[in-house]
């Protein structure tokens, strides 16, 4: 089963500092919703936990993040792979922010995720995914802008 979803928000800060944001995975980490126990691995490569509420019970996955393309102030792309656990199934996905320059200290990120889940998971059906990758589409960006904005600007840089 495949499903991508996405969102937009628009931060008060320059684009530079909101790219250096985004390139601090635990900075980064911290707004992902249910995302703990993030570790390096090796360059661009992290390890960490994903849960997640669905329907009746809750997702946890183990998974492996590369980042597998930077476009200094515009783009970084990761890739996200790994197992349930407790559960027969495996994710896949490709993460992607963008950031457009909106004013000298305005910035509008873009992020969408494409997810393909295999296995038991991904019989569980669509539209009970599909709602609950919305809502934490919503969450990771109202989360990214509030931490943006509450750092001083010059800490960012």
């Amino acid at each position: 089963m495949g499903l991508q979803t996405s969102g937009e928000v628009s931060v008060d800060v320059p684009r530079s500092a909101a790219f250096t944001f985004l390139q601090d995975p635990h900075r980064l980490a911290a707004c992902i919703p249910s995302c703990r126990d993030l570790r390096e691995i090796g360059p661009n490569r992290y390890t960490a936990m994903l849960s997640s509420r669905v329907a009746f019970m809750t997702l946890t996955f183990r998974v492996t993040i590369e980042v597998v393309r930077i476009d200094p102030l515009h783009e970084i792309q990761a890739t996200i792979a790994g197992d349930a656990v407790g559960l027969a199934g495996h994710v896949a996905a490709t993460a992607t922010v963008q950031l457009a320059e909106e004013g000298q200290n305005r910035t509008t990120i873009r992020y969408t995720t494409d997810i393909a889940l295999t296995g038991k998971l991904g019989g569980l059906g669509q539209p009970v995914f599909r709602s609950t990758s919305a809502q934490l589409a919503r969450e990771f960006g109202a989360n990214l802008k509030r931490a943006l904005e509450a750092q001083p600007t010059g800490i960012l840089a």
